[in-house]
This record gives C-alpha cells, sequence and structure tokens, in this order.
C-alpha cells in the first residue's frame, strides 16, 4: 500500500491531499518523507489533515516542511485516503486502530469524478480545520 503511495507521490504534478488518522501521519512521514519533498519542489501542493496530539506533533511540524498541515480532532472528519492531482484516489478500508499496519488494505482508484468529490468534501471542511501554527498541544 505504502510503495503504491509513493509512486503516486512522486507522479503528482499538482496537488495531493490526504486524510489519516493520529497513528497513520506517524507512519506516513516514516514510508513517504521524500517523495513528499521532491512532489514540494516541483511546485505540487501538499494539504493533509490528522488529529495532531502529543505523541505526533513533532512528526506533525517536521511534515509542515513539506505540507501543509491541519488538526482534524474534535471534527466530524474521520477516514483515510489520498487524492492525487484531483484524479486518483487511494481509499484505505480498515480502521487502523484495529489492524496491523502489514495488514492494511486500500483501493486505488483512477477516476476523477470520485477523486474530485473526495477532494471537494475535504477542501470543505479544510477551513475549520486548525492550522498547525495554531495549535497548542499538550
Amino acid at each position: 500500500m505504502y510503495n503504491h503511495l509513493d509512486i503516486m507521490i512522486r507522479s503528482a504534478e499538482k496537488n495531493v491531499t490526504l486524510l489519516t488518522t493520529a497513528e497513520g501521519l506517524n507512519r506516513k512521514f516514516e514510508a513517504l518523507l521524500p517523495a513528499f519533498e521532491k512532489a514540494r519542489r516541483r511546485g505540487v501542493s501538499i494539504k493533509i489533515g490528522a488529529p495532531i496530539n502529543a505523541a505526533n506533533v513533532k512528526v506533525a511540524k517536521d511534515m509542515a516542511k513539506v505540507a501543509e498541515v491541519r488538526d482534524t480532532s474534535g471534527k466530524a472528519l474521520n477516514g483515510r485516503f489520498a487524492v492525487i492531482d484531483s484524479a486518483q484516489l487511494m481509499l484505505m478500508l480498515l480502521d487502523d486502530k484495529t489492524v496491523h499496519p502489514n495488514y492494511d488494505v486500500a483501493v486505488w482508484l483512477s477516476t476523477p469524478y470520485l477523486a474530485q468529490s473526495m477532494e471537494q468534501m475535504f477542501n470543505s471542511a479544510w477551513d475549520s480545520l486548525t492550522p498547525l501554527s495554531k495549535l497548542k498541544v499538550k
């Protein structure tokens, strides 16, 4: 799953939109940081929404060097997906709190219609999410 997500991010030309969990942010940092860095250097816009807490605030700050990161804590925004260039979508199907990362399952779709719909839902909530720079984590 992460290998394919890495390939998708490396091929991004315009934008990457990512919604993940607190634990998922840590895993994505470890697995995908080089791809994010290269995409950012190419001018790709990267937005990441995730619950930010004491366990992942350092990772969130490191990730904010290559992406715009916002906190989803307390919002009705729960799920895991990635949209690349408003055309490709990866949906993670399982709750990462109940499955080991080695057994996680995702579906990759190359369908602009659904990808744009998911991206529009994410973007409609984006302004209500707390930017990392304004977040106070204890």
